[in-house]
């Protein structure tokens, strides 16, 4: 069959613009529909062309120079795009032009891309374009850059992560992109991990619930929708819980630890809709996560019954060999991933793996049942992406990409994720018509604001930032008058700049705001050694405070950096974390009342590095020196974070005391806003299972709810609890749920939880 003269049978109408981007009526398929089409296509499919399906390059494998080459516009390479295009008409690509191109460079590249290999190869299937669009369309010009995911995970807000979700999808399908390699929904454990920042951090629940919404938002109702994109979840499973905090490192899971914490929020963005799901890059247990077929195939695909595409990282056949040593042949090493369950191999440099995938079928090593099964979901998502119809978009149809609309939704989600972790004898807000002081890495730096994935891979190039946009020191500036503010750099991430300076110019300041941060990086350039503040900026807080003056500690991190020392020098902390291109004027509004705090932290921030546990640990893991259990040393909770007024809970009820099987219970708290001013709260519930037959956790996030009140409002939150909710992974692997007695422990501060007491019995 020529699927190119069959697609004219269905009803569409085309209508060509001036430069031939064609327009459709979109046309929603069902299931049914769309699963007679691939297996039609199937039918017709030489092994070769089935092999190039399961192949994902790097776009600057098709142009002109090196593939790291820095460039000012996309020359394809005739050679080049003949083989990879026209010879092997390959299924997916990735990565950027390295330059930082708009709408319409974007639309120009992949539309020479899709009407070459649709006009010019047999069956005409179009290629599915892959991006990392980390915190927003990032590598789009003029595209909103939101705050990385740590930062909206401290919103705990599922509306903001939906809506996240769905303007990066617009602004992205405005470029023509239509397979977003986010969200992260790594379980991030270890602190030291340089990932962090793009994850929803250490909770299962609240990365599976706000993983979720990401995931609606960015669908939609329906793929074939132009502006929904398929998500592609990753890094399944593990990546956030290397044994030495590295990036890639071997984490060490057991089963039954893999299945309570890890799996989670992968199986509930499935149950949303999810259609992607990339391969970690590291091991388990030893055991690469690529050629893992127990984590692939049998509980991925079986237990889950995901029916989309899954997708190695970069060049992890190639790491098979480097990195893992699992083998020394590459041909070998795509043996293992396929028969693993990889249904794509993101290659980028070269199709060998289309070469080795042929003759390893024709060899009886790889089952064509395998390579069918991996082609049939590319080519399921590639239909329900409408790609067949409509293989790119009309820049001009998406007019509010970087809008005012966008923009505004971008600061709400900066001001909302705003952590205020201290705020002493209430320094903050600052008085307006006082002389501030303002210094520190972070302070005049939209670098460290966006972190990495902002225009290049990094984020450490100023090159590309938007002039219009305000760093914390600008923000200030606007907020109070320039000549109100006197800034000196201090230092840069590791070294001293004129800390000298800072400390003179600070004696006539009536406020002193130390903005301190990380440097923007990822991946293994995001990896340290130690957890602690660089010393330099801790010894910049530590001069600043001579004068007794009261210091405002501003930090722009992705990860709890240790701050033990300094912490009893400051006055007021406020966490921004990377709070994206609004974050300056989010964190100045924040400092001057116009904003109310309401972030809560999404992790817990450790004092020391030698002793950083999630909350959720076992009783046994914070035994102290003296044989208590008094060892968990927390600088601040999970959950933690203050306001500019004040919340009473009380008359916590539950409708009952106890379930059972197939039993429902409600709990209910009175939350009363008691300050003066309008806030912003998230009442939080947890459970602690009493004793169980596996050590239990110390307690777990089961349910949240973020509320608004004005001055003495009160507002009753309830929730609902079923007998699953208390289930944990018993000895043999399997959820369970054991009568006895649960603790709920509910309220907006981890220290200060009312407790009520319930029961469960099995009987129905």
């Amino acid at each position: 069959m020529n699927l190119k003269k069959a697609q004219l049978i269905i009803v569409t109408i085309f209508v060509m613009s001036c430069n031939d981007t064609p327009v459709i009526t979109e046309k929603v398929e069902s299931n049914q529909e769309i699963e007679q089409k691939i297996q039609r296509l199937l039918g017709e499919m030489t092994l070769k062309e089935k092999a190039s399906q399961m192949l994902n390059i790097g776009l600057p494998s098709l142009l002109k120079g090196d593939y790291w080459d820095v460039r000012d516009t996309a020359v394809f390479d005739k050679e080049k795009f003949q083989k990879f295009i026209i010879d092997y008409g390959i299924g997916s690509i990735h990565n950027t032009p390295q330059f930082l191109a708009d709408v319409n460079d974007w639309h120009q590249i992949v539309k020479e891309i899709q009407d070459s290999i649709m006009k010019n190869t047999r069956l005409g299937i179009p290629v599915l374009y892959g991006i990392d669009n980390i915190h927003g369309a990032n590598y789009v010009k003029n595209s909103v850059l939101f705050p990385h995911q740590i930062a909206l995970a401290a919103t705990w807000n599922r509306e903001l992560s939906k809506l996240n979700g769905k303007i990066t999808s617009y602004e992205s399908r405005a470029a023509s992109l239509p397979w977003n390699f986010n969200p992260n929904i790594d379980v991030a454990m270890n602190p030291l991990w340089g990932r962090i920042s793009e994850s929803f951090g250490e909770d299962p629940y609240l990365i599976a619930e706000m993983g979720a919404a990401y995931t609606q938002g960015s669908q939609g109702e329906n793929l074939s929708n132009s502006e929904s994109t398929a998500v592609c979840l990753k890094h399944f499973i593990g990546y956030g819980a290397g044994a030495n905090g590295k990036d890639r490192a071997n984490a060490i899971i057991p089963e039954n630890s893999l299945r309570q914490y890890f799996l989670p929020p992968f199986k509930k963005a499935i149950d949303a809709g999810a259609m992607g799901v990339m391969i970690s890059s590291n091991a388990v247990n030893g055991i690469p996560c690529h050629i893992n077929s127990h984590y692939i195939t049998d509980i991925l695909k079986g237990e889950f019954g995901f029916k989309g595409v899954v997708i190695s990282d970069f060049s992890d056949v190639e790491f098979l060999i480097e990195a893992h040593e699992v083998t020394n042949s590459k041909r070998e090493a795509t043996k293992m991933a396929v028969n693993a369950g990889l249904d794509m191999l993101m290659n980028p440099y070269d199709v060998d793996v289309v070469d080795y995938i042929i003759d390893l079928v024709e060899s009886n090593e790889i089952p064509m049942a395998r390579i069918d099964d991996a082609v049939t979901r590319i080519l399921r998502l590639k239909f329900q992406l409408n790609l067949f119809e409509t293989p790119y978009n009309n820049p001009a149809d998406f007019p509010n990409v970087g809008s005012e609309k966008h923009i505004a939704e971008n600061y709400k989600t900066a001001a909302e994720a705003i952590t205020l972790l201290k705020n002493d004898k209430s320094v903050l807000p600052l008085k307006k018509g006082k002389k501030i002081m303002v210094t520190g890495y972070a302070a005049n730096s939209m670098n460290v604001l966006n972190g990495a994935w902002s225009r290049t891979f990094l984020g450490q190039d100023p090159t590309y930032n938007d002039p219009s946009k305000l760093t914390i020191l600008k923000a200030i500036e606007k907020e109070v008058g320039a000549e109100n503010v006197t800034y000196v750099e201090g230092t840069n991430y590791t070294e001293d700049i004129n800390t000298s300076l800072a400390v003179s110019k600070a004696k006539n300041a009536d406020y002193i705001v130390v903005c301190v941060g990380e440097l923007p990086a990822t991946e293994k350039p995001s990896d340290i050694n130690e957890l602690a503040l660089p010393k330099v900026q801790r010894e910049l807080i530590q001069k600043l405070q001579v004068y007794k003056k009261p210091i405002i500690l501003v930090m722009v991190q992705g990860r709890p950096r240790i701050i033990r020392e300094v912490e009893p020098l400051t006055n007021a902390i406020v966490m921004g974390y990377l709070p994206g291109q609004e974050g300056g004027r989010a964190i100045s509004d924040v400092l001057f009342g116009n904003i109310n705090p309401s972030g809560k932290l999404p992790y817990t921030y450790p004092k020391y590095s030698g002793n950083a546990l999630p909350y959720y640990h076992k009783k046994a893991d914070i035994r102290d020196a003296n044989w208590g259990y008094d060892g968990f040393y927390t600088q601040f909770e999970f959950g933690y974070g203050l306001s500019y007024t004040s919340f009473e809970y009380s008359n916590v009820k539950l409708d009952k005391e106890t379930i059972s099987k197939d039993g429902e219970l409600t709990i209910s708290v009175t939350v009363k806003n008691t300050g003066n001013m309008e806030g912003k709260e998230v009442v939080q519930l947890y459970l602690k299972d009493i004793v169980a037959s596996v050590a239990p956790d110390s307690k777990r996030l089961i349910r949240f709810q973020k509320i608004n009140l004005l001055p003495n409002e009160t507002k009753t939150v309830a929730f609902s609890i079923q007998p699953n909710d208390l289930q944990f992974i018993g000895m043999d692997h399997n959820w369970v749920v054991e009568e006895g007695e649960f603790e709920l422990q509910i309220g907006g501060n981890p220290k200060e939880l009312l407790k009520k007491q319930m029961f469960y019995k099995n009987q129905k």
